[in-house]
């Protein structure tokens, strides 16, 4: 029987990373991962704009 595996589903540059593959079983630490992955992606956008805004203001 050949199981087949899927791509992670998000891996990003802090090596966060939720795959259905291997967390099929594991719906804690998915959900845990996936929070974190989102809160990481939040506070880097916050940042981003902060500084936009900063450049923008000294205009």
């Amino acid at each position: 029987m050949d199981i087949k595996k899927r791509e992670p589903d998000w891996v990003d540059e802090s090596n966060h990373l939720v795959d259905r593959n291997s967390l099929k079983n594991h719906t804690d630490i998915y959900i845990r991962q996936l929070l974190t992955a989102t809160f990481d992606e939040m506070v880097k956008r916050n940042q981003e704009r902060t500084k936009i805004r900063e450049i923008v203001s000294a205009f």
